[in-house]
C-alpha cells in the first residue's frame, strides 16, 4: 500500500469515527451533552478533510468546530449563526480554484437558511444541502462522508413523511448554562419574574448580578429555539447557610451574599435553587421532565468532576416550581410562610 492510499484509508477511518460520534450525539437528551460530543465530531471531520486535501470541506468543518465550541460555551446563538454565514461566504471566495469547492459552501448556506426558518424548511434545506455534500464527498474521495450525508437525507425525508425521527430527535426546547450575564438577560429574567411572581417577589437586579459574579455557574437559561423563555437560578452555599435556611421557621427574603461560594473539588457542596421560572405558555409536563433531567444531569456532571453535592433545597412560589420539585421526589419542609414552600433533596443520606 503506497502512501497516498494509506492517507485515503486513514481519512476514511477518521470519517467513520466522526459518523459514529454524530449518531451517538443524537441520542443525548441534554443539548449541552450533544454539543460537547459534536465538538469531537467536527475535530475528526477537520482531520479527515485535511488528509484528503479538501480545502473547502476542511474550512467549513473548522467553522463548525468553532461554532460548536461557542454554542457550548456561550448563549449568543444569533451572533454565532451570523458568524457562520460570514465564514461560509469567505470560504467560498478562498476556495474558488476548484468548481466543486462551491458545493459544500452553497450547501452550508442553504442549510443555515433553512435552520433560521420553520422545521419543514429546515428539513428540506438539509436534504438539498446534503445532496450537494454527497457530490462533493464523492469527488474528493470521502466515501464515509458521502454515506453519512445519504443517511441524514433519509432521516430528513422520514421527518417530512412521518413527522418525527428517532435519530434526529433534539428538541427546539432546551436548557443551556448562562456563561455570560448581561443587562439584556437580566432584564428578560426580571420581566419573567414580574409576570409570574408579581412585584412583591422580585429579586433585585443588582443582587442577581452580584450573585453571578460570586458564582458564575449559577444560572441555566431555558430557551425555545433562540428565545429566552425561562431560567433556573441556583446557588452553591455554605453548609451553615444551608442548615440555617432548612431549620429556620421562615424562608429568608434574600441570601447572604457572603455565604455564596464557588464549587471546589473533593468538597461537599450544598445547593439552593432560588427560582425555576418559565413563561406560562411553556408550563407543562414536558418542561417539568426536561428541567428534572437537567438538574439530575448537573448533579452527575459535578460528581464526575469530583464535586459532591450533598443536599439541594428548592424554594417554590408557583405551582410549576412545586410540580418540578415533587416530580424530582424532593421532600417538602413545613414552614410558616403561606406563599412560599421549601423542598429538600437530601443526597447525603440517599
Amino acid at each position: 500500500m503506497d502512501s497516498s492510499t494509506s492517507i485515503i484509508v486513514i481519512a476514511q477511518a477518521l470519517g467513520l469515527i466522526s459518523w459514529v460520534l454524530l449518531l451517538y450525539s443524537y441520542t443525548m437528551k441534554d443539548i449541552d451533552d450533544l454539543l460537547f460530543i459534536q465538538i469531537f465530531v467536527a475535530i475528526y471531520d477537520v482531520a479527515s478533510y485535511l488528509l484528503l486535501g479538501a480545502d473547502a470541506g476542511m474550512l467549513i468543518c473548522l467553522v463548525e468546530l468553532i461554532k460548536s465550541i461557542l454554542y457550548y460555551k456561550t448563549d449568543k446563538d444569533k451572533q454565532i449563526f451570523k458568524f457562520g454565514i460570514i465564514c461560509y461566504i469567505l470560504i467560498g471566495f478562498l476556495t474558488v480554484d476548484h468548481w466543486y469547492a462551491c458545493l459544500p459552501v452553497l450547501g452550508s448556506l442553504i442549510d443555515s437558511y433553512g435552520t433560521a426558518r420553520d422545521s419543514k424548511s429546515a428539513n428540506i434545506a438539509s436534504i438539498v444541502s446534503n445532496i450537494l455534500w454527497i457530490i462533493y464527498d464523492l469527488i474528493i474521495l470521502s466515501y464515509i462522508g458521502a454515506i453519512n450525508d445519504f443517511i441524514v437525507i433519509l432521516c430528513n425525508v422520514g421527518v417530512l413523511l412521518f413527522g418525527y425521527s428517532r435519530l434526529l430527535r433534539i428538541n427546539k426546547f432546551r436548557i443551556t448554562k448562562c456563561n455570560y450575564l448581561n443587562k439584556k438577560t437580566i432584564n428578560q429574567i426580571y420581566e419573567l419574574d414580574l409576570k409570574n411572581y408579581g412585584s412583591d417577589n422580585l429579586w433585585n437586579k443588582d443582587y442577581q448580578m452580584d450573585i453571578f459574579k460570586k458564582n458564575s455557574d449559577s444560572i441555566f437559561l431555558i430557551k425555545y429555539k433562540n428565545d429566552l423563555v425561562g431560567y433556573i437560578n441556583y446557588l452553591n452555599i455554605t453548609k451553615e447557610e444551608y442548615d440555617k435556611i432548612k431549620l429556620s421557621k421562615r424562608i429568608p427574603d434574600s441570601i447572604n451574599i457572603d455565604s455564596v461560594i464557588e464549587f471546589k473539588k473533593n468538597k461537599k457542596s450544598y445547593i439552593l435553587i432560588e427560582s425555576i421560572n418559565i413563561d406560562k405558555q411553556y408550563e407543562n409536563d414536558k418542561a417539568v421532565e426536561l428541567i428534572d433531567r437537567k438538574i439530575k444531569s448537573f448533579i452527575k456532571m459535578k460528581k464526575n468532576r469530583k464535586i459532591y453535592i450533598h443536599g439541594i433545597l428548592g424554594i417554590a412560589l408557583t405551582d410549576f416550581e412545586k410540580n418540578v420539585y415533587e416530580h424530582m421526589r424532593l421532600n417538602k419542609i413545613d414552614k410558616k410562610d403561606k406563599d412560599l414552600s421549601l423542598y429538600e433533596l437530601d443526597l447525603e443520606n440517599t
